[in-house]
């Protein structure tokens, strides 16, 4: 049975090359030799160029980007960008929570950050809510009227340009991300990301729209955000955690009260969310979380390792 198979799979690949049915035998015999010229050729080609012995890697993300002097982290994370690409302006509101989220989540920022609002009075949610309101207007008249010799942190202050991409599908971190939209008619879910926190735990959500902004001023400057749908993070009530199963559920129907729906693409891990097939009122609203793996990551048993060396 096996050699039969083989025999029609044989036949089928020589039918397949076959250009000129009037002389099958010189077709066969021409296809063939363009098959194995290219495959030499190709071992002479730059790294860079694309053929049969040297494809994309799955999730792709680019490689790694130029090392330019005093870039930042969220201008220098490799990622690709894929599908259509749709220009739009950013309403106020957008610009706003998107700077604001940049500034607070960028490392270079940090010690900026640590200036603002050292007051032992005020608690860290006070301290929280107030860098949210009033940072980005800080830091932007700070490095107007200070001295601050990084022209990347000077562009950054500034914030983005109203004009931004929007594109369908952003290849990173080892995981291939969907919008919601663009994957509601696939069999596989690349929708959903999370955010680690490690005050408060996590963040989980959805991809509305995959965003590419751009600063003011030469050198080239782009960053990737996640425009997403925020489950509720209160833990008991959007999230619950099964610390013995090391399980996570949050709940759908709950959503983030505060307007932040931007993350940054360098930040994100891919789950997915599944609904328990149970058909109790109680797991009606809940999914479980499954943590994806990306495709760069290999687990090895570290103990073992450390006694091999």
């Amino acid at each position: 049975m096996d050699k039969k198979c083989y025999r029609e799979g044989t036949k089928l690949r020589v039918y397949k090359i076959i250009g000129n049915k009037a002389s099958v035998e010189g077709s066969i015999c021409e296809a063939y030799l363009m098959m194995e010229s290219t495959q030499l050729f190709s071992q002479f080609f730059e790294p860079y160029v694309m053929s049969r012995n040297h494809n994309v890697d799955r999730n792709d993300d680019g490689g790694v980007v130029e090392d330019l002097k005093g870039n930042l982290s969220i201008f220098s994370h490799p990622g690709r960008l894929w599908g259509e690409a749709k220009k739009r302006d950013l309403i106020l509101d957008e610009i706003k929570a998107a700077q604001t989220y940049i500034l607070l989540n960028c490392e270079e920022v940090e010690p900026f950050v640590r200036r603002v609002f050292k007051s032992p009075n005020l608690s860290q949610s006070e301290i929280d809510e107030r860098l949210e309101e009033n940072f980005a207007i800080w830091f932007k008249g700070y490095a107007r009227c200070n001295p601050i010799k990084n022209e990347y942190l000077h562009s950054l202050a500034r914030g983005p340009l109203i004009g931004a991409i929007s594109h369908l599908v952003y290849f990173g971190n080892g995981y291939k991300f969907h919008t919601e939209c663009h994957g509601s008619m696939r069999s596989t879910m690349n929708s959903g990301v999370c955010i680690s926190n490690p005050n408060f735990g996590g963040y989980y959500g959805r991809i509305k729209e995959i965003i590419q902004v751009e600063y003011r001023e030469e050198p080239l400057k782009q960053t990737v955000l996640f425009k997403c749908k925020v489950f509720d993070p209160i833990i008991d009530v959007g999230v619950k955690k099964h610390d013995w199963y090391i399980l996570v559920d949050i709940n759908h129907r709950r959503q983030h009260k505060k307007y932040e729906p931007f993350i940054l693409a360098m930040q994100a891990t891919q789950v997915c969310y599944v609904p328990y097939p149970s058909k109790k009122k109680d797991k009606e609203d809940w999914l479980a979380v499954l943590k994806v793996k990306p495709q760069i990551v290999i687990e090895i048993a570290v103990e073992k390792v450390m006694k091999i060396f």
